[in-house]
């Protein structure tokens, strides 16, 4: 299903993380919020940091950063790994499509239960009905 603006938005704002991998840490330090671990250099090759960021402004922020100092980079972005997840972003589907039809089947459901309360308040519909299943229990 296609995705709307909100949908991406979401997956941008609260899935998607920013990955940069380095040779080395800039001396001036990293924003807040920038959080950098060891990587073993079979997996990365020749990176030994990866700096991981939630935010966009942050990440173009660290890369300012890396850039002042001169320093070899390379980034990705991939989905983090959040509880949450397959509630934002499930695959195949839109979240945003989905919400919306939920309210529409409970709206039914609401509508289809108020409609049967109001039969069974209709006194000459439940008198006919205890009648019949009167006449179908003396006919077996």
């Amino acid at each position: 299903m296609q995705l709307t603006r909100f949908d991406r938005w979401l997956k941008e704002r609260f899935i998607y993380e920013t990955q940069i991998f380095t040779l080395r840490i800039p001396e001036g330090g990293l924003p807040r919020g920038a959080k950098v671990e060891d990587v073993e250099q079979k997996k990365s090759g020749d990176y030994r940091h990866r700096i991981t960021v939630k935010d966009n402004k942050l990440a173009d922020q660290v890369i300012e950063c890396l850039k002042e100092d001169h320093i070899m980079y390379a980034t990705h972005v991939v989905e983090g790994k959040h509880w949450y997840n397959k509630r934002i972003s499930p695959k195949g589907k839109s979240f945003t499509y989905m919400w919306i039809l939920r309210f529409f089947t409970f709206c039914g459901i609401c509508s289809a239960g108020y409609g049967i309360y109001l039969l069974g308040q209709n006194e000459a519909l439940m008198t006919t009905l205890k009648d019949t299943i009167n006449e179908l229990k003396g006919g077996m």
